[in-house]
């Protein structure tokens, strides 16, 4: 079974005029529905709102993810988008949310980031907004084209989450970034350029080490500055962009659950057994596998300087800021 995934490293718009990207997201809609895409998968927080106004500024007729998913219905493609959605009981918090939506337009899955970034990073890239609470955990939904892991930006640096989704099941892991907006930081000899490159190394070893294909993409808000945009296997990079668009992968199902099945044995060592086909060689059959609980233990212990994700509970009940240094020391305590 093929799975054709289209990601969109979409022409963002940031701030107060954020409204209009659901626009944008339509019209990337109808171009999928003509090139066959079987899953569409937007940036982290789009169509959103994210960046700019949580009631869009009264510019739109619904909220933008059901402005979508009007479109998704008439298109009948998978779809992974995000948005941020204020919390339940605490006013001024937030959840950075990553939803997948069926052929049908009804969401399968909200995915709510269980590690959030740090309150001035939030502030930075959020318009403002500072807290955002943790959700429970990689979220994993099975479907008739493969059971799809969602993940949030740099939780895929997080060893620990693409391995849980892939224990859950998980054989395509979507984990949508952001994107810098400072117009100070566009520049292609500074600290973004490496980390980029950085990114798509995690994107293959975490490819590699749970078995799995891993889509990467974020908002284009400077049409000038490369983006990270790419689609990982266990055995290569498949797809990558740079720039603004549209980039596509077929995803070869079946080779995958192949290569989860498989082991070294004689069979697979000998040229007349699967290695007649070398290609398996390009990673490690059955590496999701190899694995030794018993001695996982450190994993879930906590260790001084871990950060705390319920800083903002402290903030809010003291009723002043706690910089970032001051939520790892609290953790150390």
């Amino acid at each position: 079974m093929k799975v054709k995934v289209a990601a969109v490293q979409a022409e963002s718009v940031y701030g107060e005029e954020e409204w209009q990207n659901v626009d944008r997201a339509i019209r990337y809609m109808d171009e999928e529905a003509e090139i066959g895409a079987d899953i569409v998968c937007f940036p982290e927080g789009y169509p959103g709102p994210a960046h700019g106004p949580m009631d869009s500024k009264g510019k739109l007729s619904a909220h933008p993810i059901d402005l979508l998913r009007e479109k998704i219905r008439e298109v009948g493609i998978y779809t992974a988008c995000s948005d941020v959605t204020l919390h339940e009981d605490i006013p001024d918090v937030y959840y950075l949310c990553h939803k997948l939506i069926d052929r049908n337009g009804d969401i399968l899955a909200n995915h709510q980031r269980s590690m959030p970034d740090e309150p001035e990073l939030n502030e930075y890239l959020f318009g403002g907004k500072r807290h955002f609470a943790p959700g429970d955990g990689p979220t994993v939904v099975e479907t008739e084209i493969g059971t799809i892991g969602l993940l949030i930006c740099s939780e895929l640096w997080v060893p620990e989450l693409p391995r849980i989704a892939m224990l859950d099941g998980a054989e395509i892991l979507i984990s949508p970034v952001n994107g810098l907006h400072t117009p100070s930081l566009h520049h292609t000899d500074g600290f973004e350029t490496p980390l980029w490159d950085t990114w798509k190394c995690i994107s293959r070893c975490r490819a590699a080490e749970n078995t799995m294909y891993v889509v990467v993409t974020q908002n284009a808000f400077n049409p000038d500055y490369p983006g990270v945009g790419h689609i990982a296997g266990p055995e290569a990079l498949l797809a990558e962009k740079s720039d603004a668009g549209i980039f596509t992968a077929e995803l070869d199902m079946d080779h995958l659950r192949m290569l989860r099945q498989t082991y070294y044995d004689y069979q697979t060592l000998d040229s007349t057994g699967i290695n007649e086909n070398r290609k398996i060689l390009a990673t490690r059959p059955g590496q999701q596998r190899l694995r030794r609980p018993s001695i996982f233990g450190k994993l879930v212990l906590p260790k001084p300087g871990d950060f705390d994700y319920d800083y903002y509970l402290k903030e809010i009940a003291l009723g002043t800021r706690l910089d970032t240094v001051a939520g790892y020391q609290d953790a150390a305590e």
